[in-house]
């Protein structure tokens, strides 16, 4: 349950939405977490100051609601809140006091708890005493209304749907109403709950349970080791619940489903392929050119969150600036995704089923390529242009190709992108059980997800080609009370992981990346034209020359490569209450996961066209077979293993009713290995106090002492503080006369350093100067005897390595942060912005400016600065026409600018080219101000050096001499449009629901971002004979010519030439995009058909989609959000559903 303030203001406007609910009762609840609601003994000792003359009763109230705990419920029409008192009483006990207001007048008054309830003397007419006699009337239902928890919800309304008559639960949820007949239907509302429409059918008691619908101030967010209320958070943090991962469908993994969802937080996918679709992830843009990686801590340890089944995340909180993400230690510089998983809670045992069936399809447009006629008819334009009239296709053997009749054995052409792609299919299934008593809580969770490939192979007889990924979930958490004062929890999970793929189609060794290309690539380097790919006989062709790839269908006789895997985790934790306010615990975590590869490889034949026979033979011996498979057996392929343990102390009280202070204490150590490299060690003792002013003045401290092993003797541990102020201005006396407009007013602050040892990569132990060990290397010490053949010549030898630096220290980020929270038209409208500045300080990084003498690869060291500051926005509007419409609309925009401070640039270096002042990850080109019209254009420009008598001809492309010495070199690069990666982002979310059936779809953005296209897409340059890189596309078939001046592509090459394919800003183009993300669209079955069917408590049907449509300025090839050009491509999912629970 929670605790929710709901003025008078908000009581009208919900009377005037609905006359039929003028008897509507407004109640508050008890405070979060509360368990019984039984009346309070009259000896409550708190005592109260108040001085006021002739003021409303309601200010009254309302003061005394600010300087404790309880908080008054009435209705408008029984109590007289603009009477005038005056009250002047110091440290007098809060009971004297309502006695004191309320005598002589017809309002008596309740304790609850935390509650005041204010009702007439006079029984109300409505409401129908549990123990009067009802002989008159025609039907009488009675019962008990509960939240979640089992708990009573006293004051909830009950009313006569279709009618004014209506009751009031008691203080123990209970309820009589006299209805109109057996068949009547209930509405049942309670503030800070779904209302709810219970159908009489002749039942007499009733058991009514009400979902609970937080407030957002009431919102519990999980902050770093533990979790506060919204309203109290002074750190920068934003969440999103476990349900809105699920509305992106079957994705692959839980990062691609974070798309739009939060301010600040960017991802990027690289590729589709299953098993490889995780996105990057970076947050408010990028602050180091080293790495940009959050720290992902998933129930409070740091691990993958790739592989969870979104089933089983209860949330998602993003933790952005120095207070909230500094008690993660030195990781944490770049921001920290805290992943929580669900618990169960007290109450029946409930069994939810969740299945969903999917296909998904390319998001590139795959139509675009012209055929092979056409194709030839422009490299005859390109042999023109360079002048090698010797290799011009005659034009009969053009006609020949364009022929419907021609004999399609020898004059084949296949465009491989239509030809191969197919519908993928993907699945999911999910069941969770959960429940628990007074001893255990516990939520066990078993999962499949099936990502099929969107390639049309064939299975062989003894191997798949095929690309996909099996992958089995499975989660059991428990939540033991040992005594009120001791609690165990143990969180068991994992998965097991089944990966295909074939001969160029793979996954690296950390199993979380392609590796060895993919099947998409080798479209590129596959002959378009040519025999008949596959003989009737299933034997294979290609062409003379034709090496990279003879022959598409190659892949699917060249066997199967196959990973499977296994991942386990595992935490243990032991909580033990002191005394009532102080709080220690111990847990103890161990991850472990393992990869194993094997493999069946094929050596398929080619077969070439014989004209002496006119047929199809091997040239070199004709009577030769297909060797046999072979076999490789499993063999480890990674081995990845964490231990964390940590101690924790934490004291929370409250002194006076007034001062809420927190103080924690931690102490933790991480042990990691990957495969059979050396342990990584971090440690850190970490201090936090919160103090917190009647809810309104706010502030927190953080101090961490991280330590690392990679620095030396010390050096190794350093001490970073941070802290945060917040002022809610609306709890302030004076606000609500003065500033009526606005419901919620909150500022707030934070300001702190965080180590990072993120620049170190894989480069350990800086301060020790290694010895590396080489082969034939002449600038070594040889060991051995040089002069011996040691197969093959080669001969041992040691070198000094990279020289250390002793003073190598930890990278620093320096943040702070300034946010605004607002509520206003009743809450119905919030706004949120913030905004953000960092520098990043002793950045490690390679000297560039090092002596010519000097011999040897230039050390790292603490040299690097930068700069990165912006600001993120969120609003959002929540809003019901009449009782069974509600619709929502968010928006989140993210703005950052990064710049290098320094970065060792050697002092000769033009400003213009130098890292100082640029962005982060700039790009770099030539500017391009069009194309050569004429050879006149061509002879007056400035010389390239790259542009040869040879290759120069009109039509390619024109540079700027941007330092005008007439020469068109290195010294002409200049910065070129907008970073490759997100500083600018963008999403909005909008939806209804109209009683059972609901819509919700998410757009999202981004702007000011580039990508370069690259030489592949752009230039065509490989002989058509063994074409390669021959599909001509659509901007290709618009290039320059005498005949198309206006042409936007360069003059048609045979061959690459090294001006035209110079970085500029014709091949770096703006990736801006808007994509519609995500929608779904929902039916949620009534209570009725449940009934009916007898099995479910809860029953609904979904369809959603996601990566539905993009617009871009890029061509319809390619993908905005892929970095990377010709891989294989993001992809649409189209997904079909059922949740049910029972």
């Amino acid at each position: 349950m929670k605790n929710l303030v709901i003025q008078r203001e908000n009581i009208l406007f919900l009377l005037q939405s609905n006359l039929k609910m003028k008897l509507t009762t407004i109640f508050l609840v008890v405070a979060l977490f509360q368990t019984h609601a039984n009346p309070v003994s009259k000896k409550d000792n708190t005592t109260v100051t108040i001085n006021l003359e002739n003021v409303r009763l309601e200010k009254v109230l309302n003061r005394i609601e600010t300087i404790t705990d309880y908080k008054f419920i009435y209705k408008d029409e029984d109590v007289n809140y603009q009477k005038r008192v005056t009250v002047n009483v110091n440290k007098k006990p809060l009971l004297e006091v309502l006695d004191d207001l309320f005598f002589n007048t017809k309002i008596q008054y309740k304790l609850s708890k935390k509650q005041i309830v204010l009702k007439p003397k006079k029984e109300s007419k409505n409401e129908i005493p549990l123990k009067q006699n009802l002989t008159q009337t025609k039907f009488l239902v009675s019962g008990t209304i509960l939240d979640e928890n089992g708990q009573p919800l006293p004051g909830a309304n009950v009313i006569e749907k279709g009618t004014a008559n209506g009751a009031t639960a008691d203080f123990d949820g209970d309820f009589a109403l006299n209805v109109a007949s057996k068949n009547a239907i209930l509405t049942v509302s309670f503030l800070g709950f779904e209302t709810k429409e219970v159908p009489v059918n002749n039942q007499s008691q009733i058991k009514i349970v009400l979902k609970e619908n937080l407030s957002e101030l009431d919102e519990v967010v999980v902050v770093g080791f533990g979790s506060q209320k919204k309203e109290t958070v002074v750190g920068s943090i934003t969440q999103a619940k476990g349900e809105e991962l699920l509305r992106a469908g079957n994705v692959g993994t839980v990062s691609e489903a974070l798309s739009g969802l939060m301010p600040g937080v960017s991802t990027m996918q690289a590729a589709g392929q299953p098993g490889a679709t995780q996105a990057n992830i970076t947050i408010r843009g990028q602050s180091t050119w080293t790495n940009n990686d959050p720290l992902f801590v998933v129930d409070g340890v740091e691990r993958d969150f790739n592989d969870i089944d979104p089933n089983e995340i209860e949330s998602i909180s993003v933790l952005k600036d120095a207070s909230a993400t500094a008690v993660f230690g030195v990781k944490a510089a770049n921001g920290v995704v805290v992943i929580t998983t669900k618990r169960g809670k007290k109450g029946e045992t409930k069994v939810s089923i969740t299945s969903s069936w999917g296909i998904k399809e390319p998001t590139m447009n795959t139509n675009y390529y012209a055929d092979y006629p056409t194709t030839l008819e422009a490299f005859n334009q390109a042999a023109m242009n360079d002048r090698k009239y010797e290799s011009l296709v005659p034009q009969s053997v053009i006609d020949t190709w364009r022929d419907p009749n021609r004999d399609k054995r020898l004059y084949s052409y296949t465009t491989w992108i239509n030809e191969l792609l197919t519908t993928g299919k993907a699945s999911q299934y999910n069941i969770n059980v959960s429940g628990g008593n007074d001893f255990v809580k516990y939520f066990t969770s078993l999962g499949y997800q099936h990502d099929g490939d969107i390639f049309d192979f064939n299975k062989q007889k003894d191997f798949d080609p095929r690309t996909f990924q099996n992958r089995y979930n499975w989660r059991s958490n428990l939540d033991f009370n040992f005594s009120e004062t001791t609690k165990f929890q143990v969180g068991l999970g994992g998965n097991f992981k089944q990966w295909s793929g074939n001969s160029v189609t793979r996954l690296t060794n950390n199993g979380i990346a392609p590796g060895g290309g993919d099947s998409f690539t080798r479209i590129w380097q596959t002959p378009l034209a040519g025999p008949q790919p596959i003989l009737e006989d299933g034997r294979l062709t290609t062409i003379q020359g034709a090496t990279v790839n003879p022959n598409f269908y190659r892949i699917e006789r060249e066997g199967e490569w196959k990973r499977r895997s296994n991942t386990l985790i595992t935490d243990f934790t032991l909580i033990q209450n002191i005394t009532a306010n102080l709080k220690a615990s111990a847990k103890l975590s161990y991850n472990f996961s393992q990869g194993y590869n094997s493999s069946i490889t094929g050596s398929p034949l080619f077969y070439y066209y014989d004209e002496d026979i006119d047929d199809f033979t091997l040239p070199d011996n004709p009577d030769a077979v297909e060797p046999p498979l072979q076999v490789n057996g499993e063999s480890i392929g990674y081995s990845n293993s964490s231990l964390y343990y940590e101690f924790r102390l934490n004291y929370d009280k409250t002194f006076g009713d007034s001062h809420d202070v927190g103080i924690m204490g931690l102490f933790f150590r991480r042990k990691s290995q990957n495969n059979a490299n050396f342990p990584r060690y971090e440690e850190s003792w970490v201090g936090r106090a919160t103090y917190g002013y009647k809810g309104k003045y706010l502030a927190e401290f953080n101090g961490a002492y991280n330590g690392n092993e990679n620095w030396a003797p010390g050096l190794r541990f350093g001490f970073f503080p941070s802290a945060a102020v917040g002022w809610v201005v609306s709890k302030e006396n004076w606000f609500e006369e003065n500033v009526g407009f606005l419901d919620f007013l909150k500022f707030r602050y934070s300001y702190g350093e965080i180590g990072s040892d993120g620049g170190i990569g894989n480069d350990r132990f800086l301060y020790l100067s290694p010895w590396e060990s080489r082969t034939n290397n002449n600038n070594a010490f040889f060991y051995g005897n040089p002069l011996i053949n040691y197969g093959g010549g080669n001969y041992g030898v040691f070198r000094e390595g990279t020289p250390a630096v002793l003073d190598n220290t930890w990278e620093k980020a320096i943040k702070q942060d300034l946010a605004v929270e607002l509520a206003t038209l009743n809450n119905r409208l919030r706004l949120q912005v913030e905004l953000f500045d960092e520098r990043r300080r002793d950045i490690i990084m390679q000297r560039n400016t090092i002596a010519p003498w000097f011999g040897n690869a230039a050390p790292k060291a603490n040299i690097g600065e930068t700069k990165n500051h912006g600001i993120d926005i969120e609003v959002k509007w929540n809003d019901r026409i009449g009782k069974d419409f509600e619709y929502f609309l968010r928006a989140n925009m993210s703005l950052s600018e990064s710049r290098v401070v320094e970065r060792d640039d050697p002092p000769s270096t033009d400003a213009y080219r130098a890292n100082a002042g640029k962005p982060i990850g700039w790009n770099s080109g030539l500017l391009s101000d069009g194309l050569y019209n004429s050879w006149n254009d061509l002879y007056n420009s400035p010389t390239s050096v790259w542009l040869t008598n040879d290759i120069a001809i009109p039509g390619m492309l024109s540079y700027v001499d941007y330092n005008g010495d007439g020469i068109i070199n290195q010294n002409d690069v200049v910065p070129i449009n907008n970073p490759s990666y997100p500083t600018k982002t963008y999403a909005f979310n909008l939806g209804f629901s109209y009683k059972n059936f609901s819509v919700n779809a998410l757009f999202n953005g981004m702007f000011d971002i580039s990508k370069s296209l690259g030489r592949i897409y752009l230039f065509e340059y490989e002989s058509v004979s063994v074409n390669t890189f021959q599909l001509l596309n659509n901007e290709q078939r618009d290039a320059w010519s005498f005949s198309n001046p206006n042409g936007v592509h360069p003059a048609l090459r045979t061959s690459a030439n090294s001006h035209d394919t110079q970085a500029s800003t014709y091949t770096n183009r703006s990736s801006n995009f808007l994509r519609f993300k995500t929608l779904e669209v929902k039916y949620k079955f009534g209570k009725r058909l449940n009934e009916a069917i007898g099995l479910f408590d809860s029953f609904e049907l979904f369809a959603n989609g996601n990566n539905l449509m993009t617009w871009s300025a890029l061509p319809d090839e390619f993908d905005p959000e892929q970095r990377q050009l010709l891989v294989y491509p993001l992809v649409r999912r189209y997904n079909f559903g059922l949740r049910a629970s029972f």
